[in-house]
């Protein structure tokens, strides 16, 4: 009994040590999950992206203006967070899974749940953890309305495979930027 109890408490010191080395850590550890997410990306490919050049749009992404803006700590972590949620929202969809190959959807969206507790968790760990401010809530409503256009657009082309790969290549940039945010961050904290 006593081993089973000791063996618990080493268990919760190190998840708790990995917990706490995570905050400092993020990049570093966000990185292997990031090219597990793009390489998953590139492989769920289904159509030569040229083939759909009639289905494309802009769907005014404003990540790269997100990126741009001088994010504290908590704020880049509460935007990255939402950007995989949102992606989240959309791949866990019932039409997503008629759309992709069974396996590597699920992959995906595995390491996208990993990535997204590694910043909740991330954001826990900061001294004060506080509601979000007004301007990150306008950061935040900007990402929501941006996936809903996304959203938008999928219905509107009836989950069309080029409406898809459309869809793939966009989740692609949000995620570059949300990785650009995070990268950002750690490089002016140094």
């Amino acid at each position: 009994m006593s081993r089973s109890c000791a063996f618990l408490t080493f268990l919760l010191v190190m998840s708790y040590w990995t917990t706490c080395s995570l905050g400092c850590d993020l990049p570093q550890i966000h990185n292997l999950r990031n090219n597990t997410a793009f390489t998953l990306l590139v492989q769920m490919r289904t159509l030569f992206p040229l083939s759909c050049l009639k289905d494309r749009k802009d769907f005014a992404s404003p990540l790269e203006k997100v990126v741009a803006q001088q994010l504290q700590k908590a704020q880049a972590i509460l935007v990255s967070s939402e950007v995989i949620q949102q992606i989240l929202n959309i791949f866990t969809s019932n039409e997503s899974s008629a759309a992709w190959e069974t396996t590597l959807l699920e992959t995906f969206c595995d390491s996208l749940y990993q990535k997204l507790r590694d910043l909740q968790d991330c954001l826990m760990q900061q001294e004060e953890v506080k509601e979000p401010t007004l301007s990150e809530e306008d950061s935040l409503g900007t990402v929501r309305q941006y996936f809903h256009r996304i959203t938008v657009y999928l219905k509107e082309r009836k989950h069309s495979p080029c409406a898809w790969e459309v869809v793939r290549a966009e989740v692609w940039r949000a995620l570059s930027s949300s990785v650009k945010l995070l990268a950002r961050w750690s490089e002016e904290k140094k």
